[in-house]
């Protein structure tokens, strides 16, 4: 705060005990220096009040960006559930029952037509083996 040297500070001491006296210098030096601690604390005490105001704006507009953002993917969210929900609702109007039957149906030929396909493979490999064996002998 103050630019006070050590001579300057020797010049207020001198002059003190010359205008106070010896007697009174001591009390007069307690006064002083608590009173010069409290305007310290004081000081101090504005500082940190000022800081934590400071913090406390800065947290503020934090939360108030985080909130901001929040709410556009809140947004964003139901605008997504919309679309998905409208899609949904078209596609049950374009879908009929009879669809529904077509598609289990075509889904049960695949499954049939796989057997009869391992029966005649089977089938062919066991007449392979029984030529094999007979050219064998």
């Amino acid at each position: 705060m103050f630019d006070i040297g050590f001579w300057e500070l020797s010049i207020i001491g001198i002059v003190a005990l010359l205008v106070i006296g010896p007697e009174r210098l001591p009390a007069v030096a307690r006064t002083v220096g608590k009173y010069v601690g409290r305007a310290n604390r004081f000081v101090s005490n504005i500082k940190d009040d000022i800081s934590k105001e400071l913090k406390d704006e800065d947290l503020k507009k934090i939360l108030a960006d985080q909130q901001k953002l929040a709410d556009e993917y809140k947004a964003a969210a139901s605008s997504m559930n919309a679309s998905i929900s409208s899609e949904t609702e078209s596609l049950r109007g374009n879908v009929t029952m009879d669809d529904i039957l077509d598609i289990e149906e075509s889904d049960q030929k695949p499954a049939a037509n796989n057997n009869s396909e391992k029966q005649a493979s089977e089938q062919t490999d066991s007449s392979e083996s029984v030529q094999a064996g007979t050219e064998k002998s």
